[in-house]
């Protein structure tokens, strides 16, 4: 399974639904008190999308990203029409002080994206938001807008100068959900032919998929990217997947994500470069460390991320 960064077509039909679920265990005593027990800390996006009385054009469409999905297997990117922009009512056109990210202490630069919910109320929900829409993204610091930053494949705000310690670091922006197709849908994706080139897709179940940028629970080896020839710097995303190809041309750096993201663990990314390659990759963290030595032509290493407390080290071997 992997994350591919494509949209699912737009021009879905109204009556299509949309809405988050948690995973809560209700136990009720004999007394009728209850007890409730939270299984999951973050709502899970459920969509029925319908799109009905297309052209032939639309539909073979549809049933060619099905397939490019391979159904279930691989997620995706959805507009969800009633959430996506990062103003308090989801749709209006959005700001850059609509969402506070931090505030700055003098040497951190990173910024992870996030939607707060209810802010005013008396548990705040916050989102955080993995799939910006690019060219989107609006940042302020202190209330003044500023384009002093660029925008990690994690979905994090990385400013170029660390801003000053008690410096607002804020932002708004448009952004999709990971999904992926239901069952159903990956069961049975049912076309139908309403008229001469006519057709109907009456329910295309989607479901979020949690944390998309994290690593999972436990190691394992799905997904991975062939970057081919490059030679620039790249930066590495758990969106695609352990194995990494390259084809350096030149010696190149390959920029980890940022560690507050990542919860630790053994071979994150397996990186290859392939034999004959011209170029070196060098490993290096969202400071721009190096981590490790430079990864020469026919090698395989592999790189993890041990914690202890509060302290994330990266291990390359």
């Amino acid at each position: 399974m992997a994350f591919h960064d494509i949209r699912l077509p737009d021009g879905l039909q109204y009556q299509s639904t949309a809405g988050a679920s948690f995973s809560t265990i209700i136990q009720e005593q004999a007394s009728g008190h209850e007890y409730r027990i939270t299984r999951q800390a973050q709502g899970r996006h459920r969509y029925r999308l319908r799109k009905e009385l297309q052209t032939e054009a639309e539909a073979k469409a549809i049933k060619a990203f099905a397939l490019g999905r391979r159904g279930s297997l691989h997620s995706f990117r959805l507009k969800d029409f009633s959430d996506y922009t990062s103003a308090e009512n989801g749709t209006g056109a959005h700001t850059a002080t609509d969402q506070t990210l931090g505030v700055g202490d003098g040497t951190n630069t990173t910024f992870p994206l996030v939607k707060l919910y209810e802010p005013s109320g008396p548990n705040v929900y916050p989102r955080p938001i993995a799939l910006p829409v690019v060219g989107t993204v609006l940042v302020a610091q202190n209330t003044t807008p500023t384009t002093a930053f660029t925008l990690s494949g994690d979905g994090d705000i990385v400013m170029d100068t660390a801003p000053t310690a008690g410096v607002a670091v804020s932002a708004g922006f448009e952004f999709d959900v990971p999904v992926r197709f239901g069952k159903g849908f990956d069961d049975f994706a049912q076309m139908s032919a309403d008229a001469f080139q006519v057709w109907s897709i009456v329910d295309m179940d989607c479901i979020e998929v949690l944390a998309e940028v994290e690593s999972p629970e436990r190691w394992n080896a799905g997904g991975g990217r062939d970057w081919g020839v490059v030679g620039a710097n790249v930066t590495l995303s758990l969106n695609d997947g352990v194995m990494h190809r390259f084809e350096p041309s030149v010696a190149i750096s390959a920029y980890l994500p940022s560690a507050s993201r990542v919860p630790g663990g053994d071979r994150l990314f397996t990186i290859h470069n392939v034999s004959g390659s011209a170029g070196t990759i060098q490993i290096r963290d969202g400071s721009g460390a190096a981590v490790g030595s430079a990864i020469t032509n026919g090698l395989i290493k592999f790189v993890g991320l041990a914690r202890s407390g509060s302290t994330a080290t990266w291990v390359v071997y």
